[in-house]
């Protein structure tokens, strides 16, 4: 399924991301809980941030596969 070097560090960039987000998230939101606090805005912008950085690799990595020929076998 996956050809290329490039497809694997993709994968494994929006997946180690996307896991270390979550870890982030949920640990911030665990403290906000037990210690009765608002969820910290810090948290939040970081949120945004990586959302639009995975969307741009994401969006890089298609647009670079979009210009290979369509009769081309890789």
């Amino acid at each position: 399924m996956i050809k290329k070097n490039r497809d694997l560090v993709v994968l494994i960039l929006v997946v180690g991301l996307l896991f270390l987000l979550t870890t982030i998230t949920i640990g911030d939101f665990y403290v906000c809980l037990k210690e009765n606090k608002p969820i910290d805005e810090s948290i939040v912008t970081l949120l945004k941030m990586s959302i639009s950085g995975i969307v741009g690799i994401v969006a890089g990595y298609v647009s670079n596969n979009s210009r290979c020929c369509c009769n081309k076998d890789d």
